[in-house]
């Protein structure tokens, strides 16, 4: 399809967000890991040392931006422009798909995903909207969502990690993400038998085959993607029953019952 989301690791030169302003990466960019080479990448450290310390910073994360400025919110949300994703594979990508920092992973990893290819997921979701309208409402992006929009969109959910209930913000990521996947579904059955239709040279072809071959790949992502969040944001709900029945008020603050689900998540 036009604008296809490609490999949601290839690296641009710049992103443009929805207010228009292009962002500039600043950091040195070395040879990506692939998004498989992600979730295997192991360091010298010890596993269970490992786990303890992504359990750890995913908590101080959260912790330092909930409550704070709306500056140190912008910040957290757009680390991944200043220092890269590499930063944050090395802390999470390694860790339970179901726990906090497996959660924090996969939704700035869909970020990175939206700002590289905005065009591509919004071609995406217009498509999976039609099969699920329900998930399109619940992930918020509007009609039509244009790729300026899911750029917005994407970065509106990622702020609600820090300025509302962060179950809310996982669901909403998790919509997002199947709308996406129902997309590229709908997109790679649209196009079968349609490779030797493609005008060019024989490069331009193969490049097209080769494209739609990875289609199916990238739904399956997606949907993983949005299965996994689906199960942390349940984790934190029942951490918040579990907190209100044991004497915990329904009248707190979101950040007041986040705080506590950090706690014990």
């Amino acid at each position: 399809m036009n604008g296809t989301l490609g490999n949601p690791m290839s690296t641009p030169a710049s992103s443009t967000g929805a207010s228009g302003r292009t962002r500039h990466r600043t950091h040195h960019r070395p040879v990506l890991y692939s998004a498989e080479k992600f979730e295997r990448h192991e360091g010298g450290m010890d596993p269970a040392a490992r786990e303890e310390a992504a359990h750890a910073s995913a908590r101080i994360l959260l912790m330092r931006g909930r409550g704070t400025d709306e500056q140190m919110t912008e910040r957290l949300v757009n680390f991944t422009d200043d220092y890269g994703i590499e930063m944050l594979a090395e802390l999470w990508s390694h860790a339970s798909a179901h726990s906090l920092p497996g959660a924090l992973w996969r939704m700035y990893w869909l970020r990175d995903v939206v700002h590289r290819s905005p065009r591509g997921v919004s071609r995406a979701f217009e498509l999976g909207m039609a099969e699920d309208y329900r998930s399109h409402v619940v992930a918020g992006v509007p009609d039509p969502p244009s790729a300026d929009e899911v750029v917005r969109t994407i970065d509106e959910i990622l702020t609600g990690l820090y300025t509302g209930d962060m179950d809310i913000a996982m669901e909403r990521c998790a919509a997002f993400a199947h709308v996406v996947a129902l997309g590229i579904r709908t997109d790679y059955a649209r196009s079968a038998g349609q490779d030797g239709a493609v005008p060019g040279s024989h490069e331009v072809k193969r490049e097209a085959v080769e494209r739609r071959a990875r289609l199916p790949r990238q739904a399956q992502q997606m949907e993983q993607i949005a299965h996994d969040l689906e199960a942390v944001a349940a984790q934190l709900r029942a951490a918040e029953a579990s907190q209100q029945a044991n004497g915990g008020s329904e009248s707190d603050s979101a950040q007041e019952k986040s705080q506590t689900n950090l706690e014990a998540f």
